[in-house]
């Protein structure tokens, strides 16, 4: 993984954080909850977060 690489996650990570306070808290109780991988758990948050991007 390239430096650009790790930046752009700690970026998301910081998106996140700020500015989708739930969706992050829900993917975390998820991953700590449910019988899916956290694989699985974080494409579907992924998934959620693009919709409410493009909804805006």
């Amino acid at each position: 993984m390239t430096r650009i690489d790790l930046e752009n996650r700690e970026s998301m990570w910081r998106a996140l954080a700020f500015e989708q306070p739930a969706t992050l808290t829900l993917a975390i109780e998820m991953l700590l909850r449910c019988h899916l991988s956290p694989e699985q758990i974080l494409t579907k948050a992924a998934i959620a977060l693009e919709g409410l991007q493009h909804d805006s």
